[in-house]
C-alpha cells in the first residue's frame, strides 16, 4: 500500500486525488488543506482522509504531491519542511517553481516537476513530467501511475521543456476556448442560439482532435485536403494569413512561457 498525499484541496489537487483513488488500487489518498470551508466541503462530498495539521500526515506520506498556487509555495515549505525526508517522493505540479527551489525549500532529494492542464477534469489531460536525480526505477512506475491517472503523459529531460510543456498545454486549454468563443459569437451573429452555436463549435473542435489523433498526417496536410482554391476554407484561410494568426499564436505561446520563467526566478 502507498500513501499518497495531496497538498491543496483546490482544482487540481482535487482531481488527482478523485483520480488516483479510482485508479491505483493499492494507493491511501489524503489531502492537507488550510481552508476550513474546503475541508468542510472536502469530507462532506468526497471519502478522502482530509487533514488540517501538517503533523497529521505529512511524515507519513510515501508520495507529497504539492498542489498548491506557487505564490505560496515558501511559506508552504516553512510550514512541513520539518516533517518531510529524504525517502520521500516529492511531485510538484506548481507552474514555474522549479526544481532547486523545491529541493532547498524542503531539503529533499527526490522530486518531480510536473504540469498537467485542465482536460485532467474528464480524463482526457495531458502532463508533462520532469524526474530529477535520485528517482529510482520503480518510483519513476509510480510517478507514472500518479501522473497518468488524469491522462497522458510525456516525459521531458530538461526543466526548460516543462515551462514549455506549460505555455503548450497548461495554458493551451484558454487558447482552444479563445477560438471557440469567437465561433461562437460569430454563430449567433448569424442567429443562432448560443446553445446551438456552441454544439456546432465543440462537436467541431471534438471531431477534428479525434481525426487527427487518429491519423499520422500532419495539420498542414489535412488543411489542404479541406481547402479548394476560391472555396470557403480559402477564404478564411487567406484572412488568417493576412492578418498573421499564426504569428500572433506563436507570441502568445512565447509569452506564457515566457512568464513560466519568470515564476521560477520569483
Amino acid at each position: 500500500m502507498v500513501n499518497i498525499l495531496i497538498v491543496g484541496g483546490g482544482n487540481m489537487g482535487l482531481i488527482y486525488a478523485l483520480s488516483i483513488q479510482q485508479k491505483i488500487e493499492n494507493a491511501t489518498v489524503s489531502i492537507l488543506e488550510n481552508s476550513t470551508d474546503k475541508i468542510a466541503q472536502l469530507k462532506a462530498n468526497t471519502t478522502l482522509n482530509v487533514f488540517e495539521n501538517p503533523e497529521e500526515c505529512v511524515s507519513k506520506a510515501d508520495v507529497i504531491l504539492l498542489a498548491v498556487k506557487p505564490q505560496t509555495a515558501l511559506v508552504l515549505f516553512e510550514s512541513i519542511k520539518e516533517l518531510v525526508s529524504n525517502h520521500q517522493l516529492i511531485i510538484s505540479i506548481m507552474a514555474g517553481m522549479k526544481v532547486t527551489t523545491i529541493e532547498s525549500g524542503l531539503q529533499v532529494e527526490k522530486v518531480v516537476r510536473a504540469m498537467p492542464n485542465l482536460p485532467s477534469q474528464v480524463n482526457e489531460g495531458v502532463t508533462g513530467y520532469l524526474p530529477y536525480k535520485n528517482i529510482l526505477t520503480e518510483e519513476l512506475n509510480l510517478v507514472k501511475s500518479i501522473l497518468g491517472a488524469t491522462g497522458a503523459v510525456v516525459k521531458v529531460s530538461e526543466e526548460n521543456a516543462i515551462d514549455a510543456i506549460t505555455a503548450l498545454s497548461g495554458s493551451g486549454p484558454a487558447y482552444v476556448f479563445y477560438f471557440m468563443e469567437a465561433m461562437i459569437q460569430q454563430g449567433i451573429d448569424y442567429g443562432f442560439s448560443y446553445e446551438e452555436a456552441k454544439s456546432v463549435v465543440v462537436n467541431t473542435f471534438s471531431g477534428t482532435a479525434h481525426l487527427f489523433k487518429a491519423s499520422s498526417d500532419d495539420a498542414q496536410t489535412w488543411i489542404d485536403r479541406v481547402t479548394s482554391k476560391g472555396g470557403t476554407t480559402h477564404a478564411a484561410m487567406e484572412t488568417f494569413k493576412k492578418n498573421n494568426v499564426d504569428t500572433h499564436v506563436k507570441e502568445s505561446v512565447v509569452a506564457a512561457y515566457n512568464r513560466a520563467q519568470e515564476l521560477g526566478k520569483q
